[in-house]
């Protein structure tokens, strides 16, 4: 008897050209979202939930921007209290605990270690004081002050010195491109459709000058082609570029958005194993640096500086960065003796901080994080805010369109994510591989296995990282893969985790890839060139390090 191959939903299994011809023949959309970041892709799926007629655009790769490269921490945001940010803290440890439950394996629970030092602020009774505070929003109890022995044994080869000992607590970890991805997934499963490398060239107005749409530049088999695009509402959602898709709206003049860059380092867990993510005062300035395990590496991160580059390019770290970074690792690791040399990569994002230019500028670290909404007719923009909090912005977003588009508050309401059925014994898998699937693809996972099955290959993990061969299989034929980078930086992360980018792996990667992709020799070898570009300018070590 043979084998029946389950196919994903229609919208996934469009090629390029039959996306574009469906998109061209929708005359009218009830909305179309342009930005596929983290708060786009969230709109998308929660009006693909509400069964909407909805259209996402991204002018480059879905979560190319600071969706991709960002903290990974699906947080409340302690030091918020401490700022005064109660409403931001409550509503962000909500949202944690929320998608603990919605997104298992892909949001998952994380210690965190904070070290307390004789004469070095905060003392222990006032951090642990906030934490009551944060752990009331969540619930729970979930921290523990541990005297200096103990607490050695919890986070080894600290700096002893001084130590009083430190306190532990929870918060959450994330892939942050795959939570991008997995919505725009599901919103697609659920009859919404998306399209990458896509450019809104700008807004279209009625006689009346109220947005209908917007003007469309994509590409496709090399050349370009303009689209008009009518909707009942835009929503703008480009983050850190929102400005830019309002240079003829009068709303421009009352949104300022102050683009800040946060850099991290990769290092190998080898060299510096965490099991708890250690959070440290930076000796330089007092601002919070963690120190975290991440898919089999180690992360420190972040800064908090001003970007003043194009957003246009590629963001990168600078050699300041680099060394501010490296200080708190020699501060609170002065044994591992980590150098230049021990990192694998780097990565950079931009935060689309809202600021309110009547007070100036302040420090970078002191700027709320909150997110803000501005509606004008049919035209909504949304900025700032948090990973974490993208479910909410999501609701609020739509809030603004129920009126016209039907919508009952209580509709609102829903799970961030589809609900997965979880089999205990896969038969194919080990668990930990199992769960990483259904995290990433979550629905999906069950088609992915029976390709794995026919291909018992694809099961083997991609060196030591979390991504198994068949994710690349995946990708290539349902995740509208333009770009090398598409796939080694966001639809997998092995161009974040493995040394040189991945490139060691190219080889296999394109015998999986040439048949789904139909790419050429020619055009592989531009491809290949492109990436190593790319991962040189901005995700090794800048060169002056």
């Amino acid at each position: 008897m043979t084998n029946i191959m389950l196919l994903p939903p229609v919208n996934l299994r469009l090629t390029r050209q039959q996306r574009l011809q469906k998109i061209m023949a929708q005359q009218q959309w009830d909305i179309i979202v342009v930005g596929g970041g983290i708060t786009g892709a969230g709109i998308f799926k929660l009006a693909s939930q509400l069964g909407l007629n909805v259209l996402l655009l991204e002018q480059k790769d879905f979560a190319w921007g600071s969706s991709s490269r960002s903290s990974k921490m699906v947080h409340g945001g302690l030091r918020y209290i401490a700022q005064g940010q109660l409403k931001l803290t409550q509503e962000s440890v909500k949202e944690r605990q929320r998608l603990l439950q919605e997104a298992p394996y892909l949001v998952t629970e994380q210690s965190f270690a904070f070290s307390h030092y004789r004469g070095k602020f905060p003392p222990p009774w006032l951090f642990n004081s906030l934490l009551y505070f944060y752990d009331h929003l969540a619930g729970k109890k979930q921290h523990q002050y541990w005297a200096e022995q103990a607490y050695q044994f919890l986070i080894p080869n600290i700096a002893e010195k001084n130590n009083v000992g430190g306190t532990q607590f929870t918060d959450a970890l994330v892939d942050d491109a795959r939570m991008v991805l997995r919505l725009i997934q599901e919103g697609q499963q659920l009859g919404g459709l998306a399209l990458n490398y896509s450019s809104v060239q700008s807004l279209t107005f009625n006689e009346k000058q109220v947005v209908n749409g917007v003007k469309l530049m994509v590409e496709l088999d090399g050349s370009r082609q303009c689209l008009t695009l009518k909707s009942h509402y835009v929503i703008n959602a480009t983050g850190a570029w929102a400005k830019q898709l309002l240079v003829s709206s009068t709303q421009n003049k009352t949104i300022n958005i102050r683009p800040l860059r946060g850099s991290h380092l990769v290092i190998p867990s080898w060299r510096l194993p965490v099991a708890s993510a250690v959070s440290v005062m930076h000796p330089k300035d007092g601002r919070p640096v963690q120190i975290y395990p991440w898919q089999k590496v180690t992360l420190v991160g972040t800064t908090d500086v001003e970007h003043n580059n194009s957003l246009l390019n590629e963001p990168h770290i600078t050699p300041a960065e680099v060394d501010y970074l490296l200080m708190c690792v020699h501060q609170q690791f002065p044994y591992a003796n980590i150098t230049h040399k021990d990192i694998i990569s780097t990565y950079a994002g931009i935060r689309p901080v809202v600021a309110d230019k009547h007070l100036g500028k302040v420090d970078p670290q002191k700027e709320k994080r909150d997110h803000s909404i501005w509606q004008q007719g049919s035209l909504i923009t949304v900025a700032g805010g948090k990973l974490t909090t993208f479910r909410l912005i999501a609701k609020q977003v739509l809030e603004r369109c129920a009126k016209k588009l039907s919508i009952t508050h209580a509709q609102l309401d829903l799970p961030a994510f589809l609900s997965v059925q979880v089999h205990k014994d896969n038969g194919l898998l080990p668990l930990a591989h199992y769960q990483h699937l259904l995290g990433c693809y979550g629905q999906l996972t069950d088609l992915l296995l029976q390709k794995i099955k026919q291909q018992p290959q694809f099961a083997e993990c991609i060196s030591y990282s979390c991504h198994l061969w068949g994710e690349l299989w995946w990708a290539v034929n349902f995740e509208q893969v333009e770009h090398l980078d598409d796939l080694l930086l966001r639809r997998t992360r092995i161009g974040n985790v493995l040394p040189r980018g991945g490139i060691d792996h190219l080889d296999k990667i394109k015998h999986i890839c040439a048949d789904s992709l139909s790419w050429s020799e020619e055009y592989w070898q531009k491809e290949i060139i492109r990436y190593q570009k790319l991962w040189k300018n901005s995700y090794s070590l800048p060169s002056a390090c």
